[in-house]
């Protein structure tokens, strides 16, 4: 068996699992309450919160690929990655308390508190997630291996959606209701969202120590490591082979589709129940249930795509999340059943891009450092990564902009129009967005075959055995190996991994 294929241990998965179990109690409580939160508790002008969210992504995007160039040019006794898992949560737990927090000032001091206090999250986010995906590349090299692996992190992930979503607003608003006596609703605000945040915060604190100290990481033979290389060389070299990489250009431009789409509907929720359900208590549990849907869902796209292909797996998971949200918009005003049946048939949709997205990343470090033999893991998850960031920004900014249009007005009732809008927002576009996903990906070739070829070369390669790249792979991954590109190119010219 070549190196890096060997079974992952159970404790391993769960290990690493937990892990993103904790980033996403950061991160569904910032996609599912911090625009609520902004509009509703702290009083900031959607236009403003649009904007806000525009400027933390554009910065955190920008910091993605450096946050990744630092981590593959770390070496520590720890590891490369781990030690940014390891004292990265704390000061996470601390922003994003400060950004649940709604200070007495003025509607100029909250724009400018609500839009630092969210870009020092998200910098500090990227500091402990970056170095966390790309640990990926570095428990395994086999593909269906990469597809449990992904399996049990999701299901993690979603497990800690469901918490957050529930835990936030009821935490908050049992606070908020001792402290002041009063009669909070399903959603509070003021001292019980900070608290609260510190709370999640602290949980996500114990869950990256236990990452860190269950996932060991192990170096491949074939690894250079990129601290032995000037930085300006592996940086340049690094961004050379970035436009040339079709399957990864591919899956960058589709994720970045997909997650505006998904910002505009998940983000839309909190207003969709408030606004036009008119049941807040209903969201305190539809919500949870949404991502509990998704979680059940993981082990059937991980069946799926192991079945047949990753390729396939997303194509049929983004096919069901178009028509979810075509069936949404269809769904006639005050059938609340109908629609929480479309939204979480969108979710189980939705749930094979997360699957799909990270099971794919660590096979495309391995397909770049085939064809122009530099192993760049933290760099590629960071460019991802950015990818995310910025449609998420995209995304932040034109639901401001599009709620203004549409006539919103915060703690208000809407007018039959502005819902009227709400809904086009959580479906036309977009179904329509899902649907160039699909023309995208149809075109991704990097298939098990391929795959499984390109990890015996690099094994060779890395003993010694390989003086120069065959043609083509054999089989079926001769026609693709071709199509994708002339493998070792850059390999052989330079000499072997730079980064």
């Amino acid at each position: 068996m070549a190196y890096g294929q060997a079974p992952v241990p159970l404790k391993t998965k769960l290990g690493y699992a937990v892990g993103d179990l904790g980033l996403n109690l950061h991160w569904q409580a910032m996609t599912l309450f911090l625009a609520y939160f902004q509009t509703d508790v702290q009083g900031v002008p959607p236009v403003w919160v649009g904007v806000g969210f525009l400027v933390a992504a554009i910065a955190d995007g920008l910091a993605n690929p450096l946050m990744g160039v630092w981590a593959d040019r770390t070496s520590t006794r720890l590891g490369r990655y781990r030690p940014f898992i390891l004292w990265g949560g704390v000061p996470l737990g601390l922003v994003m308390a400060a950004c649940f927090t709604a200070p007495g000032l003025g509607q100029g001091g909250l724009i400018a508190y609500a839009i630092l206090s969210h870009t020092a999250w998200r910098g500090v986010y990227t500091i402990v997630s970056i170095p966390y995906a790309s640990l990926s590349a570095r428990i395994t090299q086999d593909a269906e291996e990469r597809s449990s692996l992904t399996g049990y992190r999701m299901t993690c992930a979603f497990i800690g959606g469901i918490t957050v979503s529930f835990l936030l607003p009821a935490l908050a608003a049992r606070i908020d209701h001792l402290a002041t006596g009063g009669h909070g609703g399903a959603y509070g605000g003021g001292l019980g969202y900070t608290i609260s945040g510190l709370v999640v915060g602290g949980l996500s604190v114990a869950l990256f120590w236990l990452c860190a100290a269950v996932v060991k990481e192990e170096p491949w033979p074939a690894l250079t490591p990129a601290s032995s290389a000037r930085l300006d060389s592996d940086v340049g070299g690094f961004l050379r082979t970035l436009g040339r990489s079709g399957p990864l250009m591919r899956l960058l431009l589709s994720i970045g589709l997909i997650q505006i789409a998904g910002a505009l509907q998940f983000r839309n929720l909190v207003y969709f129940f408030k606004y036009d359900v008119g049941d807040m208590d209903l969201a305190a549990y539809a919500m949870p249930a949404f991502s509990a849907a998704s979680a059940i869902s993981v082990p059937f796209w991980v069946w799926l795509a192991r079945r047949t292909s990753k390729k396939t797996a997303w194509q049929l998971g983004t096919a069901l999340a178009a028509a979810s949200s075509l069936a949404f918009l269809a769904v006639p005003s005050g059938q609340t059943t109908l629609a929480v049946a479309a939204i979480a048939a969108l979710f189980i949709g939705c749930t094979v891009h997360a699957v799909g997205f990270w099971a794919m990343l660590p096979d495309l470090v391995d397909y770049n450092e085939w064809r122009f033999g530099r192993r760049d893991e933290a760099k590629i998850f960071g460019v991802a990564s950015l990818a995310q960031k910025v449609a998420l920004g995209l995304a932040g900014a034109l639901l401001g902009w599009l709620l203004s249009a549409i006539g919103f007005v915060p703690n208000a009732t809407q007018s039959a129009e502005t819902l009227g809008g709400l809904r086009l927002l959580m479906s036309l576009l977009p179904c329509g967005l899902f649907v160039a996903t699909l023309v995208l990906m149809a075109g991704y070739r990097l298939d098990g075959s391929l795959h499984r070829h390109i990890v015996e070369e690099l094994a060779s390669r890395a003993a010694g055995t390989l003086a120069t790249a065959p043609a083509s792979a054999p089989g079926q991954g001769s026609s693709a190996a071709s199509a994708l590109g002339r493998p070792g190119v850059e390999h052989q010219a330079r000499g072997g991994a730079m980064g």
